[in-house]
């Protein structure tokens, strides 16, 4: 008879462990040292970043997940209304429904902010001039016809105040840095170049504060994800006191009985 293989698994992670009647969270005793200790903000830059945040990092962390909670009745939030109308039984499908549509187009750019501040920095560490390696990436941008992620805002044509309160709390914290500086500058230029008021957003500003933190851009679409759980479990809350999914299905209803083509919806 073939000898049956050992399928133990030896896996390990250093986020968390656990024992008969303890659970750390990097080390940290949950119960003890964490629960009563420790914010909730302190815990997700624990948890993501492996260390904990100095005062004023918590702050400007705090800022950047508050900053993506809300922002009215968005695609994200009609999409988490609509599917909870249609299975109130599983709030997580609601949710998840919502999350889905956080992209490169709204809520979840800075994932691409940060792959150019992180080319930035590259380059400019191994020589290169930063203002004539943003002049080529909004060049390269420009001549593909692209759009420049963090720049821009279909609701906020005269400028972001989300993007302006982060920049006066990165002050205020003492982390004005380089990439900070950076997305600034990159502003600028393609403002210049493309000859009209593109403000610079809020997904902009978070991805240079991530990366003054040191998160990696592959990480940063994840607070986006993070921020908008709240804003949406609100949403799904509003719909139960006050539901406006049947309003927009007689609305869609109508409009399809009579021909027309159903609207088109855009933005965040």
């Amino acid at each position: 008879m073939a000898e049956m293989p050992d399928l133990r698994l030896d896996l390990t992670t250093e986020i968390s462990s656990y024992d008969l009647h303890h659970i750390w969270i990097r080390g940290l005793d949950l119960t003890s040292e964490v629960m009563g200790e420790l914010s909730f903000t302190d815990v997700v830059f624990l948890l993501v970043a492996g260390r904990l945040p100095s005062s004023g990092d918590r702050a400007l962390l705090d800022a950047v997940l508050i900053a993506l909670m809300e922002h009215g009745l968005t695609a994200s939030a009609v999409a988490a209304r609509f599917t909870y109308w249609a299975a109130p039984e599983a709030i997580q499908g609601a949710v998840a429904a919502g999350l889905l549509g956080a992209g490169s187009k709204v809520l979840g750019s800075m994932e691409e902010c940060g792959q150019i501040l992180t080319r930035i920095d590259a380059l400019v560490s191994s020589g290169r001039d930063r203002s004539e390696v943003i002049e080529e990436i909004v060049r390269e941008y420009r001549e593909q016809g692209r759009h420049l992620p963090g720049i821009g805002h279909a609701v906020h044509t005269e400028g972001d105040p989300r993007a302006d309160r982060l920049y006066e709390i990165a002050e205020e914290c003492g982390r004005r840095g380089r990439h900070l500086d950076a997305m600034q500058e990159l502003h600028r230029v393609a403002e210049e170049r493309i000859g009209r008021r593109m403000p610079l957003n809020v997904t902009g500003a978070i991805s240079a504060i991530l990366m003054e933190l040191e998160v990696p851009w592959q990480l940063h679409r994840g607070f986006a994800l993070i921020s908008r759980t709240v804003g949406l479990v609100g949403h799904i809350g509003e719909e139960l006191s006050s539901p406006i999914t049947p309003v927009i299905r007689r609305g869609l209803f109508t409009a399809s009985s009579h021909g027309h083509p159903s609207a088109r919806e855009d933005g965040d």
